[in-house]
Order: C-alpha cells, then sequence, then structure tokens
C-alpha cells in the first residue's frame, strides 16, 4: 500500500487516532479570528468609555446636589434660524444665587430683556426692569417644585436649571441613548472633562471641572428636530459655594412705581427679540434652548 504524509504508522490504534482529532480540535476551538477579537475589544473599550462619562455627570451631580449655597456669573448664547436658513446668534450674561432647598434669584440682562427672578419657598416673582412690571404666583415648597411650576404651568425656565435642582443626574440622564467621554478640555482657563451624550430629538455636550470640585463649566444644546440645528450653549463662571446670603436675599421689594401685572401680560422677556422685530416664520432654537435651560 502506498504511504503519504497523512497516512498514520502501522500500530496506530482508534485510541491514538481520537487524541489526535481531539488535538485538533482543541487547537481549532482555542484560535479566535484577529477581526472577532477586535470588535470584542472595540466593544469593551466602549462600554468603558460610556460608563467614564455616566460617572462623570454622577459626580457632578452629587457635588452640586450637596452644596447648600451656591453663587454663579453665566454666558449664554442662543441661536436662531431663518427662512433663509441664515443663523443667528443672541447673547444674555446673568447672575444667580441658589439656597437650597427653597430659595433662589437669577437675573439675566441681553439685548432685549432685563429680567430678574425670585423664589423665596412660598412664591415665585417675575420682575421685568425694562417696563418696570413685575408677576408673583404663589409656590410653595422646594426648589424642584418651583422649577416644575414655572416649566410646567408659566412656560418660564431658569438656564440650565437641571444642573441645579437635586436630582440633577436622573434629570440629565432621562433618555439618554448614547454617552462618550470626549476627552479633556479648557474653559476660562479651567481644566474640564469634556463629555456628550445624545437623546431622541437633542445631542448635549457638558465640560466639567477636573478635580476636587466637580462643578458644570459649560453646556451646549444642539436641536436635531430644528433645521440647521441650532444650539444653546452656557458658560458657568465664578462659582462659590458655602456664602451665607444676607437677610433678605430672596426676597422681592418692588420700586415704589413698579406695576403688578399677571404672568402673561409680562412680554419681551424672552432671550430673542419680541414678536415683529424678526420674521414671523423665524426658527429658534427655543426647543434647543428649553433642553438647554431645563437640562
Amino acid at each position: 500500500m502506498l504511504e503519504h504524509a497523512c497516512t498514520p504508522p502501522k500500530g496506530w490504534g482508534r485510541g491514538r487516532r481520537m487524541a489526535m482529532v481531539a488535538g485538533i480540535a482543541m487547537t481549532l476551538a482555542s484560535f479566535t479570528p484577529a477581526w472577532a477579537q477586535d470588535a470584542t475589544e472595540a466593544a469593551a473599550a466602549a462600554d468603558q468609555n460610556r460608563q467614564e462619562a455616566i460617572e462623570i455627570v454622577k459626580d457632578m451631580a452629587r457635588y452640586v446636589g450637596g452644596e447648600t449655597d451656591i453663587t454663579l456669573s453665566f454666558d449664554s448664547e442662543l441661536e436662531v434660524v431663518t427662512p433663509q436658513m441664515e443663523k443667528l446668534q443672541f447673547n444674555s450674561s446673568g447672575k444667580a444665587q441658589i439656597h437650597r432647598p427653597d430659595a433662589f434669584r437669577l437675573s439675566r440682562t441681553g439685548g432685549y430683556a432685563d429680567v430678574e427672578l425670585l423664589f423665596d419657598g412660598k412664591s415665585v416673582t417675575v420682575f421685568d426692569r425694562n417696563t418696570n412690571a413685575y408677576a408673583t404666583e404663589p409656590v410653595k415648597g422646594s426648589i424642584d417644585e418651583a422649577i416644575d411650576k414655572l416649566r410646567g404651568d408659566l412656560m418660564l425656565d431658569l438656564p440650565a436649571a437641571d444642573l441645579m435642582i437635586a436630582d440633577s443626574f436622573n434629570a440629565l440622564m432621562a433618555d439618554v441613548v448614547e454617552a462618550k467621554h470626549i476627552g479633556r478640555g479648557v474653559i476660562n482657563g479651567v481644566a474640564c472633562e469634556h463629555v456628550a451624550f445624545r437623546n431622541h430629538d437633542t445631542d448635549w455636550q457638558l465640560w466639567v471641572e477636573v478635580g476636587e470640585r466637580p462643578v458644570p463649566c459649560k453646556m451646549v444644546i444642539t436641536s436635531k428636530t430644528v433645521g440647521a440645528a441650532p444650539q444653546y450653549t452656557i458658560r458657568i463662571t465664578d462659582w462659590h459655594s458655602g456664602t451665607q446670603f444676607p437677610a433678605g436675599t430672596f426676597t422681592f421689594n418692588p420700586p415704589a412705581d413698579a406695576r403688578k401685572v399677571a404672568f402673561q401680560q409680562l412680554a419681551g422677556i424672552d432671550e430673542i427679540p419680541p414678536s415683529g422685530a424678526m420674521p414671523n416664520d423665524m426658527t429658534s432654537a427655543k426647543g434647543a434652548a428649553t433642553s438647554g435651560e431645563s437640562k
């Protein structure tokens, strides 16, 4: 009989052949294609990156939520889109004083509005300095309850309100479908962790200070449901905590000649020009801005 390289030597029995087959099977089983290894490693790296982004937001929320008295300044940018697909940007600046659990005072000044908003645990007041008019609504409870009342019934919002409420982590992470830790960035000379998240209708980015004081430094909200994807941006500066506020800080004392009106009569307190000053069918980023202000 002719023999060749695949012919086993004489004396090989069934046991040896089975052992050889088993050895070959084990070798094949231990072999994983390179592309499968790459895919597995990429999935693990992506999951780790996602967890890093979530932990950065969680640490920020824990730190901010644990601060009782906070003062800060901010600058905001609101984009609108004209019917000709031209993007315009409107800018405002302001300051906030926050006392947990039940008081805040916020001012915002822009090219079209000069507004102050106060909450003292019993009522919320909005004062329009341009028209010297104010409106007050009874609201009892916490800052979170006041924000819900402003949003739901009065259609008003604080800039980046969800960064300041007690449970900011769950508020920010609601409906998130994708999370990424982008890396590091520098905002106003401060080193920050840069994270990015996607919801179904918005994308949002957050920069959080590196180190033992993980406070928010910048937030960008992009609307995916509005043509040209306008954005709302807020930069937070001069963050201080532990400040003892003087008595009366959160009490509204109207000027002697100020008019008390209904909330519906407070026109022109938005960040964009009042109706008629811009094209009627101009699409603003208020959808994105509202997400930004309520994120």
